[in-house]
């Protein structure tokens, strides 16, 4: 099955460029495939941090560190909470 690619032009330093010449001749693929692999990794990241952020944007079931502290200064009087 053939996969569609998209053509596109980067710049690189000279050194970044050897670099990643270096590494892809270790590894034994082509400079291409690194620099889709890196996308695909930061997209990737972009996604669970967006996806982190609506989960952390619910506030329901949490409580206010006020309340929180109320909470735990009443287990405290009743001696619930160890020493």
């Amino acid at each position: 099955m053939a996969t569609s690619l998209k053509r596109t032009t980067i710049f690189l330093t000279p050194e970044q460029h050897e670099r990643l010449r270096r590494l892809a001749f270790e590894r034994r693929t082509s400079m291409a495939k690194l620099i889709r692999e890196g996308a695909l990794e930061i997209l990737e990241d972009e996604e669970d941090i967006r996806e982190g952020l609506k989960i952390l944007a619910d506030e329901s079931g949490t409580v206010t560190w006020e309340e929180y502290l109320g909470r735990r200064r009443e287990r405290e009087r009743r001696g619930e909470l160890p020493d």
